[in-house]
């Protein structure tokens, strides 16, 4: 179990480049397939370092530890704790750049400072963070290196409370909900894009299948939409995603092969929707593992397509 929430980490970012053979002979808008990857990188390592740091924390005596907490380390991290009994404590954390870390493989460098902003302890109902990311560098060691680096601040608060043995046992999750209003992402290219947040994403155990699951879904309502993310994309072009329907997925089927989820991005020169947990058709399963996921899109006064993309 330990393990297991580490590794809790939403791999949607590579559904795209670890997939199977298109069932649509259309080919994607290069600007709008890239747009939807950006999409899915972004969302998929802001979810995995939220995961990883609420679960570092729970072995954190500043932050809230007890004698029935579930803690894990964060792979190819070190950790400065020397401010932890600062009126805001704080704790530093520095990765080395080298270690790969799996699920998917990648290597991460950069720091993240993580202070305990409201609340006596990370375990309290209400309890927020400020995650500060300095040059944090995230390299896909499968994809020819290719990498994202984020520079800025998001806050996440504590909706329910963490009380671990509950999750354990089934009767209790964890809501975490995330705003960011400044963060800066790099691209491999040089090429940057400006992102804001606003999501909740909760976690919980079924016993009875030893199954870990997530749901995660946007949390903010914008000229009637609710929004995962919005801002500038790397092509200069403001951007916004809508959560049409919540994200869901599990241990049994693979994290990297969600059951539910639709979301729907726009710029001014293309919208693209990508359906997941679909058939080889590209309908929507109601029960058990998925084949892949459907994308859809429409260049602005031009073409449109979709394509049925198959999960690794």
């Amino acid at each position: 179990m330990k393990k297991f929430f580490f590794l809790c980490s939403l791999s949607a970012a590579f559904l795209l480049h670890s997939c199977k053979k298109d069932n649509n002979s259309s080919t994607v808008d290069p600007n709008a397939k890239q747009h939807n990857e950006d999409v899915s990188n972004v969302k998929s390592e802001s979810d995995a370092s939220n995961n990883e740091i609420n679960s570092y924390l729970a072995g954190i005596p500043t932050f809230g530890k007890n004698n029935n907490t579930l803690a894990s380390d964060i792979c190819g991290a070190t950790y400065d704790t020397t401010h932890l009994h600062d009126v805001i404590p704080t704790v530093y954390i520095n990765f080395d750049g080298t270690t790969i870390c799996p699920n998917p493989n990648r290597k991460r460098s950069g720091q993240v400072k993580v202070e305990l902003v409201s609340g006596t302890h990370w375990s309290d109902i209400g309890a927020q963070l400020r995650l500060t990311y300095t040059n944090f560098k995230v390299t896909f060691v499968d994809l020819s290196n290719h990498y994202i680096t984020f520079n800025g601040v998001k806050y996440l608060t504590d909706v329910n409370g963490i009380d671990w043995i509950g999750v354990l046992l089934g009767t209790k999750t964890i809501l975490l909900k995330e705003r960011c209003n400044d963060m800066t992402v790099t691209f491999e290219n040089g090429q940057t894009s400006q992102w804001l947040s606003a999501r909740t994403s909760e976690w919980g155990y079924n016993p009875t299948l030893s199954e870990i699951y997530t749901t995660v879904n946007a949390d903010t309502t914008i000229d009637g939409k609710l929004l995962d993310s919005w801002g500038v994309n790397r092509y200069g072009q403001t951007f916004k995603t809508e959560m049409i329907q919540a994200w869901k997925s599990n241990t049994t089927c693979g994290w990297w092969r969600p059951t539910q989820g639709i979301y729907k991005s726009e710029t001014s020169s293309f919208s693209i929707t990508a359906t997941f947990g679909t058939n080889n058709t590209g309908t929507q399963i109601t029960s058990g593992c998925a084949y892949g996921f459907k994308l859809e899109w429409a260049i602005t006064g031009g073409s449109s397509g979709n394509a049925v993309i198959g999960y690794w």
